[in-house]
């Protein structure tokens, strides 16, 4: 069942708003991924001598993903307990907190004293801290995606809804420029004091998003189901119960997505520079690269998710990474840093920015305010456990298992790819007709407080009021 009229009349905030709203939850998502794509950089490249060295290089790359893929086992525990309050206490209150547990953690990585001075006690540490960032971040997006939102109009949801999408791909560049520019030092610096350099920078980056994201206010949608009484007791268990099928379909969604990012934005810079020859600084200009066009694609997409539907564009996304997990593999193979950064662009540009924001509408519409931060962190935090976080690793082992070919990982991708398509396949469209889209967004403020009353109404025979 859609539940895109339970927000359609709800997101008519004043237009300063829904602008403070939009930038309030991109720049914590900026701050969010600047942090995992920092932990995922240096996994691929610093952690595992300096934190795990003795066991060779192999033993010493796969203890440093799995750190990597420890603080997305995080994930999906502070994502569902930060949702819990989000859809209790309220999505500002409750993203003030997760910003600063990101920005903490990631911070006191870059200050850490490594194996060679506290011995095992350095890998413990740097997996405390990775959980702590993990359980932070677990809920930022989910957050982020449900304010944004929330805070638009009905017929440029989609499109609102990238602009945290593309934030995240701003944090990535941020993250990999800095790590960039670090890299170029000498490469006894580098490993001595250089790469904590942009993980102490980003309490800068935490002091800027907390400006903006003190500014917004809560959003109309949240304070209507409060007003009204709405509150759930246990938004997350009422969430399991009545939307259990749409919950497997939106996680199906993220099955497929995520291992995209992964593969391309953190697994890949150790593959095209360990088990080939690609030159490091090349793979990161490439990447960069990569990640700047993804940013004006996620609101395209969202644009065109707009006008035509959903789930046209999320099944494209769907069938075109089933169509090229193995040409951006043999683009990989050529080792011409051109051909690799234009397998990077294609995997992240096309993949992730015709996915980020339009799913971030659609589990949006499909899930009633008073539950909507907990279904969209289901849907999204335990495939990002299962299978997000674990690609890095399972690529890395794939590959070795194979004798250094990559096309297990391709076969892997392409399974993922499959299972995306189903869940898509059995998702209702969300996107309303044109024209009551136009009827929505020019009703007066209290026109779209009585529909969201006739529309919160109408869903109660079917979602009843446990408190």
């Amino acid at each position: 069942m859609s539940h895109a009229s339970d927000i359609d009349g709800l997101g008519l905030d004043s237009k300063q708003q829904r602008n403070r709203a939009v930038v309030g939850s991109s720049v914590g998502t900026v701050i969010e991924w600047y942090d995992f794509t920092l932990y995922g950089l240096a996994s691929a490249l610093v952690f595992a001598p300096l934190f795990f060295p003795g066991g060779g290089d192999l033993a010493g790359m796969l203890g440093a993903f799995a750190t990597f893929a420890v603080g997305f086992g995080a994930r999906p525990i502070g994502g569902l307990i930060f949702a819990h309050y989000g859809d209790r206490v309220g999505r500002k209150a409750t993203l003030l907190v997760t910003l600063l547990m990101m920005g903490a953690a990631t911070t006191i990585i870059g200050l850490l004293p490594t194996a060679e001075t506290i011995g095992v006690w350095a890998p413990i540490a740097l997996i405390f801290l990775r959980i702590f960032q993990g359980a932070g971040a677990g809920a930022e997006f989910a957050g982020a995606m449900t304010m944004a939102s929330e805070s638009s109009a009905v017929q440029n949801r989609a499109y609102i809804a990238g602009f945290p999408g593309a934030a995240v791909y701003l944090g990535m560049a941020l993250a990999t420029g800095t790590f960039a520019l670090v890299s170029l030092l000498p490469s006894e610096q580098f490993l001595s004091w250089g790469w904590r350099i942009p993980f102490i920078a980003s309490i800068v980056i935490v002091a800027f998003a907390l400006y903006f994201r003190l500014k917004v206010k809560e959003t109309a949608a949240f304070e209507a189901v409060e007003r009204e009484g709405e509150i759930r007791r246990a938004p997350l268990v009422q969430a399991v119960r009545d939307h259990w099928r749409t919950l497997l379909a939106g996680m199906a969604i993220f099955v497929f997505a995520l291992p995209w990012t992964y593969v391309v934005g953190t697994y890949a810079l150790s593959y095209v520079t360990g088990t080939l020859s690609v030159n490091p600084t090349h793979a990161l200009i490439g990447l960069i690269i990569a990640q700047v066009l993804t940013m004006p694609a996620a609101p395209l997409f969202g644009r065109l998710a707009d006008r035509i539907g959903r789930k046209p564009v999320l099944i494209g996304a769907a069938i075109f990474g089933i169509a090229y997990a193995f040409p951006m593999f043999l683009l990989f193979q050529t080792e011409n840093p051109v051909l690799v950064a234009l397998a990077l662009v294609i995997g992240l540009a096309v993949i992730q920015g015709s996915t980020i924001g339009v799913s971030a509408a659609m589990l949006a519409e499909l899930f009633p305010t008073s539950m909507r931060w907990s279904g969209i962190a289901i849907s999204r935090e335990i495939p990002v456990a299962i299978v997000g976080g674990t690609a890095p690793l399972v690529a890395t082992a794939l590959v070795a298992a194979s004798g250094g070919q990559p096309w297990l990982v391709a076969v892997y991708l392409i399974a993922l790819s499959v299972v995306g398509l189903v869940g898509i396949t059995f998702l209702p469209e969300t996107l309303v007709s044109p024209a009551r889209a136009a009827g929505s967004s020019a009703g007066s403020s209290s026109e779209a407080a009585a529909t969201d009353a006739s529309a919160e109404a109408s869903a109660r025979p079917t979602e009843p009021a446990r408190r």
